[in-house]
């Protein structure tokens, strides 16, 4: 399988309870990847996952940049969601990163 490899920069309080709940629902901490790349498709199966992406960008306390690997096609995925996002909020930046925070937050919540 083809991996890529991302780096997004989280609060360090959300990469803990990133691992917490990991812990919580049987994966180990090498599982990480996994983790975060089920979050990631869970929320670009919402409809309007757009609109849930600038709520990530008021995040302001970065502290950890992490860096996972995630399949070819799940890459293609959000390329393909950085476009939509363009389309509604084509001033916001660093939506990637956007993305996978958003996708994250709302895993853990």
């Amino acid at each position: 399988m083809n991996k890529k490899r991302i780096s997004v920069v989280m609060p360090s309080h959300a990469i803990d309870e990133v691992k917490e709940r990991m812990l919580k629902e049987g994966y180990s901490f090498r599982e990480k990847s996994k983790w975060i790349a089920e979050a990631i498709e869970a929320f670009l199966s919402l409809k309007e996952f757009y609109k849930l992406v600038e709520t990530a960008e008021l995040i302001n306390d970065f502290a950890k940049t992490e860096t996972i690997s995630i399949s070819g096609k799940l890459e293609e995925k959000l390329d393909n969601a950085l476009i939509e996002v363009r389309k509604h909020y084509p001033t916001l930046e660093g939506v990637k990163s956007l993305i996978v925070r958003a996708s994250i937050i709302r895993r853990l919540i």
